[in-house]
């Protein structure tokens, strides 16, 4: 069982509440007393991942609910977010190769890839219904205020990514 989070929002899956996702982070900056540098990477990887959830988990015009939540750990902080949309495992995706010159580059497609490059380490689940996505961020900078679950993989499917 996982250990209770340092915070938590729960949103519904509309555009819209990308705003209330982005105040909830810079009330953690506060609260945490986190560094400028990690914010800027959570916010970076959330806003992606959650603007995705939104927009592809959902293709039956459904409105789902997004539930974010947040541990401290000394020296790292772990981000979760579970849905309940169509199951899709950013950490087996492969994202498209990188072009060789900046007009030969189609608009988006490379979330995951940031993702990857922002966060240190992710751990998929499939669940039922939807999917739980943990992202760590190793950050000497982080106190040891509370607790949280272990980021480690899961062995029966091996879905993790190590930085």
């Amino acid at each position: 069982m996982e250990a209770q989070p340092s915070s938590q929002i729960v949103i519904q899956a509309r555009l819209e509440q990308l705003r209330d996702l982005e105040h909830w982070v810079e009330r953690l900056a506060v609260q945490f007393l986190l560094p400028a540098v990690l914010v800027h990477r959570i916010d970076l990887c959330l806003t992606e991942l959650v603007a995705n959830v939104i927009s592809y988990g959902y293709p039956d015009g459904r409105i789902g609910d997004i539930r974010i939540r947040f541990w401290r750990q000394p020296g790292q902080v772990v981000i979760g977010i579970d849905d309940d949309g169509i199951a899709f495992d950013p950490t087996s995706h492969e994202p498209p190769g990188l072009p060789s010159a900046l007009a030969d580059a189609p608009a988006g497609g490379r979330g995951i890839r940031l993702v990857r490059h922002f966060s240190d380490q992710q751990q998929y689940l499939a669940a039922a219904p939807g999917n739980q996505l943990r992202l760590l961020f190793r950050a000497a900078e982080v106190g040891a205020q509370s607790s949280a679950p272990a980021a480690a993989p899961d062995a029966a499917s091996g879905n993790r990514l190590d930085r």
